[in-house]
């Protein structure tokens, strides 16, 4: 496929509003906490999971909720949310990663919305809270075509990914395995305090299912835990700072790109703020092209997309 991402990251506009929606998610039931009008800071809750209450989905930014958009006998598709010029940050209590009880890194995970990270196998879905997985198991590089190259667009997070893994690790009694591609380690080989795998080969070599499987496989009645590399970092980031940052890098590619680079964004920001103006005829996949959903340029990009 043409049009790979450059190494050059620019930096998105704000976008005019953005969006989170339940169907980024496996088995979500929302029950909303808000309405149109509504004035919110980044990390308020805008609904949870009637299925576990304590599950919280939270706003990326501070704004007003602008639309609440559904579809098919009233399905909640996603609660857009219009941003403040000067962004205000919702005050969470972070906690110590070396001193912190599990249960208050938990609470806390809940708190902001980023225990939705967490994803538990064998089933794809958010991790139960009230479940102790028997490992956690991180991919540092994706194998899709087109994808971003983690090693580059997160060179200035090691610190935070090293406090995320940290913090993950409090979580498991088994280990947290970080995994890359042999012979393009970068600094993910120097990151502390995680089991270290490397993978060769060509694609699914990068996904985590993949790698689970040659690791430490899943048996009958095993739960184990997925979270994104990037995530890691905004994990990291939040407990190093007790500040809620959505902030990513996300590779911008394809044949049809008008500039096919690396562009920093608040995840959930409108595919019109990453991609600017496109032809009708041109295709938008919010994700890789293999494993990715079909956008257009008022939609917005999904949570798990980089």
């Amino acid at each position: 496929l043409q049009g790979k991402a450059e190494a050059i990251v620019e930096d998105a506009p704000m976008a005019k509003s953005y969006a989170v929606s339940p169907l980024d998610y496996e088995n979500v039931t929302p029950k909303l906490l808000v309405k149109v009008g509504d004035a919110v800071e980044a990390g308020d809750a805008l609904f949870f999971d009637k299925n576990n209450p304590r599950i919280l989905f939270t706003s990326p930014v501070s704004g007003v909720v602008s639309a609440i958009n559904r579809g098919e006998k009233r399905k909640l598709l996603s609660v857009a949310v219009e941003p403040d010029q000067e962004q205000k940050v919702k005050a969470i209590t972070s906690v110590d990663v070396n001193t912190a009880e599990r249960n208050e890194i938990v609470e806390v995970l809940l708190a902001t919305g980023l225990w939705t990270r967490i994803v538990e196998r064998p089933y794809g879905v958010i991790a139960n809270p009230d479940a102790t997985p028997k490992a956690i198991f991180v991919s540092a590089f994706d194998s899709a075509p087109l994808a971003p190259d983690y090693n580059f667009i997160l060179k200035e997070e090691k610190a935070a990914i090293e406090v995320g893994m940290a913090l993950l690790g409090r979580l498991t009694e088994g280990k947290v395995s970080l995994s890359a591609r042999k012979n393009d380690e970068g600094f993910m080989a120097e990151v502390k305090g995680v089991e270290y795998n490397t993978f060769e080969g060509k694609h699914p070599v990068g996904n985590v299912g993949v790698q689970i499987h040659h690791i430490d496989r899943i048996a009958k009645g095993d739960i184990v835990w997925t979270v994104n590399i990037q995530d890691v970092a905004i994990i990291g980031r939040f407990a190093m700072t007790g500040k809620l940052d959505m902030t990513k890098i996300i590779a911008v590619a394809g044949s049809e790109a008008q500039k096919a680079c690396y562009k920093r964004i608040i995840s959930g920001a409108s595919i019109e703020s990453i991609v600017g103006k496109v032809a009708s005829n041109v295709r938008i996949i919010s994700g890789d092209v293999l494993t990715g959903s079909k956008s257009t340029a008022d939609g917005y990009i999904a949570m798990n997309a980089n």
